[in-house]
């Protein structure tokens, strides 16, 4: 008996420490792509940390348009948000980037270069999950993000609505002449995120520390991604 608890523990622990979500992404209606998040609390160099992968890839028929087949992951320490390791792999026509970072006297730096990501500084993945994380009272209005080399103030506005948190997120590029990008040229999620103008409008089920609805617009356009329904049975 002692060893069925044991096994249903581990068990229970193993699905609450790895939360994996699906989400449609749609443009006026049209799918567009499929997005899997997923959350994992793990040891990384003896510190207890979250890991933070994010998975896009176009439908079957956008594919045929414009292929787009992008993986990001993102390590942070579980007690104070801080990137301790970031990686993607992302692939789109005429761009293709390749990015990891490596840890130089607790300094994370952009493999290759001397771009090193600020402690205290949020990218869009990590700040995504402190939004999903974080009390509606502890979030911050003000905080600072790292986007590949840029810095940023983040300007949070937040509201509920019934039983949901509504947050618009706008994104202030600072004006620091040393800004240098690891790429010029993005991938075009990270691009269509940070465009001057843009908009972007996150919905989250705090009972469930989950993402329902992100959306992403720019004059009139609308990218939404919304989590996907489990089918009836």
């Amino acid at each position: 008996m002692e060893i069925k608890k044991y096994i249903i523990t581990l068990v229970v622990s193993f699905l609450l420490s790895n939360q994996v979500t699906n989400y449609n992404v749609t443009l006026y209606g049209v799918p567009m792509a499929n997005v899997e998040i997923s959350f994992k609390d793990t040891d990384y160099n003896n510190l207890n940390v979250v890991t933070l992968n994010f998975e896009t890839k176009t439908t079957t028929m956008m594919t045929q348009i414009f292929e787009v087949d992008n993986k990001y992951e993102t390590i942070i320490k579980k007690n104070n948000f801080d990137i301790i390791s970031f990686k993607k792999i992302t692939y789109q026509p005429n761009v293709t980037n390749q990015i990891k970072t490596i840890l130089e006297n607790e300094n994370v730096i952009y493999e290759g270069t001397n771009i090193i990501i600020p402690k205290q500084h949020f990218n869009i993945f990590s700040l995504l999950y402190y939004l999903s994380n974080t009390s509606f009272e502890d979030i911050e209005s003000i905080v600072d993000l790292e986007r590949e080399g840029l810095h940023y103030k983040c300007i949070i506005n937040k509201k509920r609505i019934k039983d949901f948190y509504e947050i618009e997120l706008e994104f202030r590029l600072l004006p620091e002449q040393n800004q240098t990008p690891v790429f010029e040229n993005s991938d075009i999620f990270t691009w269509a995120l940070f465009r001057d103008g843009a908009r972007n409008k996150v919905t989250i089920d705090p009972s469930l520390n989950q993402i329902q609805k992100c959306i992403f617009s720019l004059g009139f356009s609308n990218l939404e991604a919304e989590i996907k329904k489990p089918l009836n049975n």
